[in-house]
């Protein structure tokens, strides 16, 4: 995957390990291996399947489950629970999730959001794990975020 900055301050050196939006840059950096796997994960996870040139089989179909109308929300959480652990292990096998908690509106009607999926990703020679947290809500409205540079992504 290639990524042009719009800033030609902000081209990529040998030492980066890839790339990441920030507020006054379009790109900035990533120097952190931990970050760039987090950065990764985001990128598989919100790429439909088919979505990548010469890649048909990249990404998954999380966005389209989340946005359709579902039945039940234990069907939902098993679906969205396999497509997490099915995209991962072909495509970020290195990576390690400890846990997937998925909350809808129905098991928490104080949400902001109808859905919020939690992956709690392990970095064990680091000693500490990350929280991605992606929330959606029926309006078509996705909030992806981690807790690394917080204190308990540290």
């Amino acid at each position: 995957m290639a990524w042009t900055p719009i800033e030609p301050n902000v081209l990529i050196n040998g030492n980066t390990t890839g790339l990441a939006i920030n507020s006054t840059n379009l790109y900035k950096p990533i120097f952190d291996a931990r970050v760039q796997t987090i950065e990764d994960l985001k990128f598989l996870l919100l790429t439909h399947v088919g979505e990548l040139v010469m890649q048909p089989d990249f990404g998954t179909r999380l966005l389209f489950v989340l946005f359709e109308s579902n039945s039940s929300s234990s069907d939902l959480k098993e679906t969205i629970d396999d497509i997490i652990k099915t995209a991962v292990a072909r495509w970020m096998p290195g990576i390690d999730i400890e846990k997937i908690d998925i909350t809808t509106s129905e098991d928490d009607p104080s949400l902001s959001h109808d859905i919020v999926i939690k992956l709690t990703v392990a970095f064990p020679i680091l000693r500490n794990n990350v929280v991605v947290e992606i929330a959606a809500n029926n309006s078509g409205t996705i909030i992806v975020s981690s807790n690394i540079g917080t204190e308990n992504g540290k």
